[in-house]
């Protein structure tokens, strides 16, 4: 695990830890080329009532084409749960270059492990994945959401 990956989802976590009553605690955060925290969201689908309010969705909404376009490739991303196919898509349409995930989503996952959107070879340039990062810490926080949100219907 590189210090990049750690501080990116470090990040994350306390974004992620912040989500709204209700919302699943899935944050998003995209660094530039040197490292430095540009954009971060979490995930907003029961606070706004849009069912694309994905975090990693408004995270890289949030940069202007122009950034995504000249940096892209060497920016990173880091999310605590492995991206669905939207926002895997999401993801490599913007030409994020690497993504660091750290639960795997065993329902949807599209960075491995019920699909491969990022690195598929007949889509063009592939993104680099490494999955896995504080994993334990970021499946907890999502079951004790789930817990929560089955027991008292948000938290």
């Amino acid at each position: 695990m590189s210090e990049l990956s750690r501080v990116l989802m470090r990040r994350a976590l306390d974004v992620a830890a912040s989500a709204p009553s209700g919302d699943l605690p899935i944050a998003a955060v995209i660094c530039d080329p040197r490292g430095a925290i540009i954009a971060s969201s979490k995930n907003g689908v029961v606070e706004t009532g849009r069912a694309t309010a994905h975090a990693e969705l408004l995270t890289i909404e949030s940069l202007d084409l122009q950034t995504l376009r000249v940096y892209g490739r060497q920016m990173s991303m880091a999310v605590t749960l492995e991206p669905c196919p939207m926002c895997a898509w999401a993801i490599r349409s913007a030409g994020i270059g690497t993504l660091f995930f750290g639960a795997y989503n065993p329902l949807y996952g599209s960075a491995g492990s019920v699909y491969d959107l990022l690195r598929d070879k007949r889509q063009g340039r592939r993104v680099e994945v490494i999955g896995g990062v504080f994993e334990e810490e970021c499946q907890r926080l999502l079951g004790d959401a789930f817990t929560d949100i089955r027991n008292n219907g948000g938290r």
